[in-house]
């Protein structure tokens, strides 16, 4: 349920890129939010918006986001962390209080930056409330980058909020992030080259050709391998020389881990698939996105839209299957 990624391309260009999957159909579109909405947390409370940006959204009550990147660069995703998500409840405290799903556009909205982030979480609460979207309470945790390269991952936990360095440019879902780290370890011994031969005795095993140094890598769909094919495939991929060949080259990291429909079934029949990928160019400010039933690419910039629009728009996505035909 989700895999995230930071690539840098050899321009020194980052992108925070994530697949959304979900078992339940989210009917997201992407949304441009220019500065200044208020974003209401309940009836008598509220925050505003001080940067503008687009992410994947609806419109439910008010807007709520799953993913974006704003005006300065900095891009947030939330990821499902269902077996480990932990919040308090709702109180009198003078603080404000977030709902879960609240939490990318208050971000978003408020933070240019990494440091930003890091200062203004410990000024707010992320609480305890029922999301419309799912009628429950979404167990989330978060990967933040900034266009200079740094990223953290938020995470509620039963100590409270806890923020670490993502040296390693992935996320995925449970458990926590610290126990995807230690993972690592075990798959020290893969390579994109070639293994050598081996002489056993008399014969010499000359192994399976190109792929061989990749053996051990998992390939199942759970959390805990596609964070380990997901780490191996951005350590070794190739640096795109433009923008627009690094989304290209993200989409084909992003294949690794993308779940068609009908191959990963939970307990309860129901089927989680990858709903959509999106593209965040933290360089450029620039948001792509592409649905599971349509292979085309929408493109957004942030600058451009803001030249002529001034208050939240969504961005119809064509969800047919779209073919070019050449001229005969």
């Amino acid at each position: 349920m989700c895999t995230s990624v930071i690539y840098e391309n050899a321009l020194k260009e980052f992108f925070l890129a994530r697949t959304m999957d979900f078992t339940l159909p989210l009917d997201g579109n992407p949304i441009f939010m220019p500065s200044g909405h208020s974003f209401y947390t309940d009836k008598t409370k509220y925050f505003n918006s001080n940067l503008s940006f687009i992410g994947a959204g609806r419109l439910i009550d008010d807007y709520i986001f799953g993913d974006g990147v704003n005006e300065a660069g900095l891009a947030v995703a939330s990821l499902y962390f269902a077996a480990d998500a932990v919040y308090p409840k709702k109180s009198d405290e003078d603080i404000l209080e977030l709902a879960p799903h609240d939490v990318v556009a208050y971000l978003l909205g408020n933070c240019k930056n990494v440091l930003e982030v890091k200062k203004i979480i410990k000024e707010i609460k992320i609480v305890e409330e029922i999301s419309p979207v799912i009628d429950g309470v979404l167990p989330l945790h978060w990967i933040v980058a900034d266009k200079g390269g740094r990223s953290i991952v938020i995470e509620p936990v039963a100590t409270g909020i806890e923020i670490y360095e993502n040296s390693v440019g992935v996320m995925t879902n449970s458990p926590s992030f610290p126990w995807h780290l230690t993972n690592l370890n075990q798959y020290v011994n893969v390579t994109n080259t070639e293994k050598k031969p081996m002489q056993y005795k008399d014969f010499l095993a000359t192994g399976n050709g190109a792929g061989s140094g990749m053996l051990g890598i998992p390939g199942d769909y759970t959390s805990i391998s596609r964070f380990v094919r997901i780490a191996f495939m951005n350590q070794f991929i190739e640096k795109a020389q433009s923008t627009e060949e690094s989304i290209n080259v993200i989409s084909r990291m992003l294949s690794a881990v993308y779940i068609p429909k009908g191959v990963k079934f939970k307990s309860n029949g129901l089927t989680d698939y990858t709903q959509f990928t999106s593209f965040m160019d933290l360089s450029n400010g620039t948001y792509y996105i592409n649905f599971y039933e349509n292979n085309r690419y929408l493109k957004l910039n942030i600058k451009e839209i803001s030249e002529t629009i001034s208050t939240p728009k969504e961005f119809k996505v064509e969800t047919t299957m779209i073919f070019e035909t050449p001229e005969i």
